[in-house]
C-alpha cells in the first residue's frame, strides 16, 4: 500500500468513527421525544418540565462549544473526542438509575457537555485529513449524524420503552457511546510524519484564541446555521403531531413511522450532496446554501398547510433534499471561513453556538404561533427566516488554506495569493 493509499484509508476510517461518535451523541440528544410520555408518567411531570430535558441539553451545547475549540488546540482531537463520549456515557448510565426528576435533569447536563464538544471535534479532525476541495463527501457523511439518530430512535425508541421502560433507551444510547469511545481511543489520530495535515496550525503557545473571532464570514455563516436549526427544529418538533391530527386520526405511532421514513431518506441524500460538493469550487459552494434555503422556504410555508393525504408521500420524498442541502453547505464551508487554518476549530465552535441557539428558539416560537394563531400561521416565521438565510448565504466568503498538489485552478491560486498578501498586510499594521 502506497503512502497516499494508506493516508486515504486512514482518513476515511476516521470519518466513519467521527460519524459514529456524532451518532451516539445525537442519539443522546434525541432520545427524549420518542419516550416523552413514558418519562412524564414515571416522574409525574408536565410538558414544561419535560421540555427542560431537551432544553438543558441544548444550553450545555452552547456553553461548551467555544471552550471545546480552545481545548482542541491544547489537548488534540482524540482526547477531546474521548472525553466527550465518556461524559455522555456516564450521563446515560447515571440517568438510567434516577428516581427523581432533578437527578435526571442533572445527568442531562453531563450528557450535554459531551455533545457540545463532539460537534467541534468531528468537523475539525475531518478538516485535518481532507483538503478543502475534498471535504464535501466526508462532511456530508459527518453531517448525516443527526438525521441517522432521529431515524433510529423513532423506529426503535417505542419498542425499547415498551419492553424495558424509558431506561431501555438510555442503556441503548450508553452502548452506542461506549462503542464509539473505544473506537476513538483505538483508531482516531491526527496526521503525523510525512502525512499532510490540512488544518495544521501554529504552536499552541503562539495560538491566540481571540483571533478566531475576527472572520466576519464565520459570523455570517453562523447566523445562517442558527436560522436553519430554528426552522428545522421548529418543523421537526411538531410535524408528527400535525400529521397525526390531519392524516392519521390522532395515531402518533403511525405518524412517527412516516417521520422516520423521511429522515431515513435524508441520510443518503446528505451524503450524495456532499459528493456533489466535491465537484464545486470552494468559492461557489455558498450557492448550494442559497438555493437550499430558497427552495426550503416554499416547503416550510406549506408544511403545516397540507390537507390532502395525496401530498404526504411527495412531501416526504422532497423535504430531505431541501433540508439536507443547507447543513451540507455550512459543514463543508465552515473550516474555510477561518482566515488561517489554525482557527478552523474556533470557527466550528462559533457555528455550533449558533446551531444550538436556533435549536433552543425554534420549538417554543413555533409552538407559540401554533397555540395562539393556528397551524397555518406557524409557517410564516419559518418561511421568513428561511428567506433571510438565503440572502445571508450569498455573503459567505471562504479562504484557501492550501490544497493537495496540483488541485488548484489558476484562478484559485490567484485568489489565494491575493488573500495571503492581504493577511500579511493586516499583520504588518
Amino acid at each position: 500500500m502506497t503512502r497516499k493509499q494508506k493516508a486515504t484509508t486512514t482518513a476515511w476510517l476516521i470519518v466513519i468513527i467521527a460519524f459514529l461518535g456524532g451518532l451516539a451523541l445525537a442519539s443522546a440528544q434525541n432520545k427524549v421525544p420518542p419516550v416523552i410520555d413514558v418519562v412524564m408518567a414515571d416522574f409525574g411531570i408536565g410538558e414544561t418540565d419535560a421540555g427542560w430535558l431537551t432544553s438543558v441539553f441544548t444550553i450545555m451545547g452552547m456553553i461548551t462549544a467555544l471552550p471545546a475549540s480552545w481545548l482542541l488546540q491544547r489537548l488534540g482531537a482524540k482526547k477531546i473526542g474521548v472525553i466527550s463520549l465518556a461524559c455522555c456515557a456516564i450521563g446515560c448510565a447515571l440517568g438510567a438509575f434516577c428516581t427523581e426528576f432533578w437527578m435526571l435533569l442533572a445527568t442531562r447536563v453531563i450528557e450535554g457537555v459531551g455533545v457540545g464538544m463532539i460537534a467541534v471535534v468531528g468537523p475539525a479532525i475531518i478538516s485535518m485529513w481532507f483538503p478543502a476541495e475534498k471535504r464535501g463527501l466526508p462532511m456530508g457523511v459527518w453531517g448525516s449524524w443527526m438525521m441517522a439518530s432521529q431515524t433510529i430512535l423513532f423506529f426503535f425508541g417505542g419498542g425499547l420503552a415498551a419492553n424495558w421502560g424509558w431506561q431501555g433507551v438510555w442503556w441503548f444510547v450508553f452502548i452506542l457511546c461506549v462503542i464509539a469511545l473505544v473506537l476513538y481511543q483505538w483508531k482516531v489520530k491526527e496526521p503525523d510524519g510525512d502525512m499532510p495535515n490540512y488544518a495544521e496550525g501554529e504552536d499552541p503557545e503562539e495560538f491566540h484564541f481571540g483571533e478566531g473571532f475576527k472572520s466576519g464570514s464565520t459570523w455570517v455563516l453562523t447566523v445562517c446555521g442558527l436560522i436553519f436549526t430554528f426552522c428545522c427544529f421548529g418543523f421537526a418538533t411538531y410535524i408528527s403531531l400535525y400529521w397525526a391530527q390531519e392524516f392519521f386520526a390522532g395515531d402518533m405511532n403511525q405518524s412517527n413511522w412516516w417521520v422516520s421514513v423521511m429522515y431515513a431518506i435524508e441520510v443518503p441524500v446528505v451524503i450524495l450532496l456532499g459528493w456533489v460538493m466535491n465537484h464545486i469550487k470552494l468559492g461557489n459552494r455558498r450557492f448550494m446554501g442559497v438555493i437550499g434555503f430558497a427552495l426550503y422556504t416554499f416547503i416550510l410555508f406549506f408544511c403545516f398547510r397540507m390537507e390532502d393525504p395525496a401530498l404526504l408521500l411527495p412531501f416526504i420524498i422532497i423535504y430531505p433534499f431541501l433540508e439536507g442541502a443547507i447543513p451540507t453547505a455550512y459543514w463543508t464551508m465552515i473550516p474555510s471561513t477561518a482566515k488561517k487554518p489554525e482557527y478552523a476549530g474556533t470557527s466550528i465552535g462559533i457555528l455550533n453556538v449558533g446551531l444550538n441557539i436556533g435549536t433552543l428558539l425554534g420549538p417554543p416560537i413555533t409552538g407559540f404561533f401554533i397555540e395562539n394563531y393556528g397551524w397555518a400561521a406557524a409557517t410564516v416565521p419559518l418561511a421568513i427566516a428561511s428567506v433571510v438565510g438565503a440572502v445571508l448565504f450569498v455573503f459567505v466568503k471562504t479562504y484557501y488554506h492550501g490544497h493537495s498538489e496540483g488541485s488548484m485552478t489558476p484562478e484559485e491560486q490567484a485568489i489565494m495569493d491575493e488573500q495571503q498578501a492581504k493577511l500579511a498586510a493586516e499583520a504588518a499594521k
